[in-house]
């Protein structure tokens, strides 16, 4: 038998075994059952926020202003979207093993002797227009859309088709009028594109890839965008803009076309929310000239300006970068006429701003010819205001091939050679064109960085004009590097433009 002390010990033993088995379980059933309840605390929470926001729904829709306006702004819209279908002629390329025609000619000797008929293949393209004239008929769409086409085929948004009574375009706009006789047609109104701000709701409407009447919505990114070296503002916008919506509308929330879109900034070429639409104010201005006259007449000064560095407005002493210098003055041209001169500083013409040399081409161009308009002017420190009468814009000359590269430095990074009646020639400038040309840059220098290259001509060096390389060497030798010199250039073209140079030391 056991004492009593062992049965008290075997007890003690017993109840911590009991105790660790205990403790065991609940710490299992912890690790089982405490997810299972935390996570049913998360769903019931989600549940109950879903049902919250369920129940919140029918009330937040009703200050749902923009699906609304979205969908009444498609209904006033689509009615006047059309596609615009064109079909263009290309005589084939006969080539050997082309088809049954080389086949029959390998045969026959040429059918008999005889000289085939030429084929054709035909190339087709689809992009979009907008109705803003339904009286008569007229279509606003893309200069690019309809160009080289030989037919031009309409098809309205109610699926009826048209062949265009004419088509009329103006290529430095993108853009084109077309004219259908229908009856039973739907336009929207063109609105006033300088109203327009960043932040403003707009729609896109068109047909994408073909996708007839597809409505796009976004915002107004930007204004006054411009293309390469293109004298053109554009607004940038967000909407979704793709192949096929070329000549369709952006519209406001008000219902009105505030632009025509034109471009996409994609290097796949495909919408990447950067979208280019011309401002329809621009296009009411070319619509009306090509209804009337069948073509854009436009103001023409006779002077090439360009934009300046802050060095070189300081090499000027000039109060602002904001305007466009004279690089060059037509002879016999309006501007000179006037008394406009290289080296003059614009920043105003008939108290519109200009803030840029592409401003100043812009405004230019939307002046009538025959009117005599303030130019305000900065000649030498003085400020000046100059009346010019407005030419029209004739045809641009052909630019010649530009002159072959060459190397070797010189002084500011830059070497030179008197220009000869023989080198103007065999470079395509006039004969009597005095100035040095440069045969040599060198590289990684500013002068490189400016954009100098062999075979352009420096006319002026610090507003002294340069007709030998001895004469052109004493002067940049007065001057030290590390203050710069400034440049009047040209090149075959004929284009003139000022440049700031510094060298080293």
């Amino acid at each position: 038998m056991r004492t009593k002390c062992e049965r008290q010990q075997s007890m003690r033993i017993r109840g911590s075994t009991l105790i660790w088995l205990l403790g065991l379980a609940v710490g299992v059933g912890a690790l089982v059952f405490v997810p299972m309840v935390v996570q049913r605390i998360r769903f019931d929470r989600v549940a109950q926020e879903v049902k919250t926001a369920r129940t919140a729904l029918p009330e937040l829709r009703k200050g749902d202003t923009l699906s609304p306006l979205f969908y009444a702004v498609a209904e006033i819209v689509r009615p006047a979207v059309v596609m615009v279908q064109v079909t263009e002629r290309v005589k084939e390329t006969q080539t050997v093993g082309s088809g049954m025609r080389d086949f029959w000619q390998h045969l026959f000797g040429g059918n008999g002797g005889k000289a085939l008929p030429p084929t054709y293949e035909y190339i087709y393209g689809l992009g979009s227009g907008i109705i803003v004239d339904a009286n008569n008929g007229y279509i606003l769409t893309n200069w690019h859309v309809v160009h080289g086409a030989d037919t031009v085929e309409v098809i309205l948004a109610d699926g009826r088709h048209f062949k265009t009574q004419w088509v009329r375009t103006d290529r430095l706009t993108d853009l084109a009028v077309v004219k259908i006789d229908a009856s039973d047609l739907i336009s929207v109104p063109l609105g006033d594109s300088s109203k327009v701000v960043v932040g403003d709701w707009v729609l896109a409407v068109g047909a994408p890839e073909g996708l007839a009447q597809t409505v796009t919505a976004g915002i107004i990114s930007a204004r006054g965008r411009t293309i390469s070296d293109d004298s053109e503002s554009y607004f940038q916008t967000d909407a979704a803009i793709n192949p096929g919506n070329s000549g369709g509308p952006l519209t406001s929330m008000k219902g009105q076309v505030i632009g025509i879109n034109t471009a996409i900034v994609s290097p796949e070429k495909i919408n990447a929310g950067i979208g280019l639409a011309i401002p329809s104010n621009t296009a009411k201005h070319v619509m009306t000239q090509l209804i009337a006259k069948g073509k854009v007449v436009r103001g023409y000064v006779g002077v090439e300006v360009q934009d300046v560095s802050e060095k070189l407005a300081k090499s000027f002493g000039l109060p602002t970068t904001k305007g466009a210098l004279v690089a060059e003055v037509v002879p016999d041209g309006p501007g000179a006429k006037a008394g406009i001169k290289t080296g003059d500083f614009i920043t105003a013409i008939d108290g519109k701003p200009v803030d840029s040399s592409a401003a100043l081409r812009r405004i230019v161009t939307g002046l009538s010819p025959g009117t005599k308009v303030p130019f305000d002017v900065y000649r030498k420190g003085e400020k000046l205001t100059i009346e010019v009468e407005i030419a029209a814009l004739p045809e641009k000359p052909s630019t010649p091939a530009p002159a072959p590269q060459t190397a070797a430095p010189g002084g500011f990074g830059i070497s030179l050679t008197t220009l000869t009646p023989e080198l103007a020639q065999k470079y395509g400038y006039p004969s009597s064109l005095q100035g040095v040309m440069i045969t040599a840059v060198q590289p990684g220098s500013e002068a490189a960085f400016a954009g100098l290259i062999p075979g352009m001509v420096i006319l002026q060096i610090q507003n002294e004009a340069v007709t030998s390389s001895q004469q052109a060497d004493q002067i940049l030798s007065s001057v030290k590097p590390s203050s710069g010199v400034r440049l009047l250039i040209t090149d075959p073209s004929g284009a003139r433009v000022y440049v700031f140079v510094q060298g080293g030391g």
